[in-house]
């Protein structure tokens, strides 16, 4: 596997460690927070990256199906999921494990999977045109 994007998985997770032990009397107040279920947003969409890189990476770095990446990529997160749940729950400060965050967790990470291969196809087209076609690190994203 190429050590750059093993190290883009682990530094996100690394990332999502961190925001998530942030003790919750810490958290910033402001009116953003107080919509309806932001929390849950930010679960979904913190998944939904990790969801990508992890499907990126063992697409183009394995031999594996489709159907085995897709199944490693969902235990995976939903594996990380519950350990920051059960971590809030026993052991960060002001925090709480709660099961609709890891049902984000998850949900956010089974809409990655089966977006992929739209997402990157997407980001070719829009990056074989002009002014991007000739920025090459773009095109390493997905």
């Amino acid at each position: 596997m190429t050590s750059k994007l093993f190290l883009r998985n682990i530094l996100w997770a690394l990332l999502i460690f961190i925001l998530c032990s942030i003790p919750g009397d810490d958290l910033p107040k402001s009116s953003m927070f107080n919509i309806p279920y932001f929390d849950k947003m930010v679960h979904f969409g913190m998944f939904f990256v990790m969801g990508i890189f992890l499907f990126a990476e063992l697409r183009y770095q394995t031999n594996l199906s489709k159907l085995k990446i897709i199944i490693i990529s969902l235990s995976l997160i939903a594996a990380y999921g519950a350990l920051i749940e059960f971590l809030q729950q026993n052991y960060f400060i002001h925090r709480s494990g709660d099961y609709w965050d890891l049902t984000a967790d998850v949900f956010g990470g089974i809409v990655a999977v089966f977006l992929y291969s739209w997402l990157k196809k997407q980001k070719d087209l829009l990056l074989n045109r002009k002014p991007f076609k000739n920025i090459s690190f773009l095109k390493k994203i997905l």
